[in-house]
């Protein structure tokens, strides 16, 4: 089953931005952007997206309060403030952002060549900031417990060989179990279900 597209989302009014944004190095596969503006029906397009990671542009009017509102609209995503040039990030990094952003990122990463992985990185940040997908009112998502004893040895660096001895299991059926659990999490990655697992409590990290 092929792993799912991240969902980025830009918000600000830059196509310029917007489009440096999308030439980064992306991970594999790359993530599917999408724009809104700041203004109420552009909050309106966030919670209809529920994206995984929002990037506010800082340069908009009032960046604090466009974040304040994207945080509301979609609770679970990772949101960064883009900031241009090196007095504009200082100032918004020295801004209390508990709550309302996660960090600042510099527009002067458009002018780098950055590793392949560097949305591969924010989506293992959003992994273990959303809540896991699954069954209403419990955290298992409807997880067995031969998946989630395969997920807790994959967690500590486990190989399906590795697991299949301490399980008594062969190595496809832990395989198996391991796939199982990622499409029950909805998680694009093993990394991702384990991430999305040890938030829910199933096993210590």
């Amino acid at each position: 089953m092929p792993a799912a597209a991240l969902v980025a989302m830009y918000v600000g009014e830059d196509p310029g931005h917007l489009e440096a944004l999308r030439s980064l190095a992306p991970a594999q596969p790359a993530p599917r952007w999408e724009i809104a503006d700041p203004s109420p029906a552009g909050i309106r397009a966030v919670r209809r997206s529920d994206p995984d990671i929002v990037v506010v542009d800082g340069s908009a009017d009032a960046p604090m309060r466009v974040c304040r509102q994207v945080r509301a609209a979609a609770s679970s995503a990772v949101v960064f403030v883009l900031a241009s040039g090196a007095a504009a990030v200082h100032d918004l990094a020295a801004t209390d952002l508990d709550g309302i952003a996660d960090g600042v990122i510099s527009s002067s990463l458009f002018a780098r060549e950055l590793p392949g992985n560097i949305f591969g990185a924010l989506s293992e940040v959003a992994a273990v900031t959303r809540p896991p997908a699954g069954q209403p009112g419990g955290p298992r998502a409807g997880l067995s417990g031969q998946e989630i004893a395969v997920l807790e040895r994959a967690a500590r660096g486990m190989t399906a060989d590795d697991s299949a001895p301490e399980l008594g299991l062969t190595p496809s059926a832990v395989r198996s179990a391991l796939r199982s659990a990622k499409t029950k999490l909805r998680a694009s990655s093993r990394a991702q279900a384990v991430a999305l697992a040890i938030r829910a409590g199933l096993f210590a990290p």
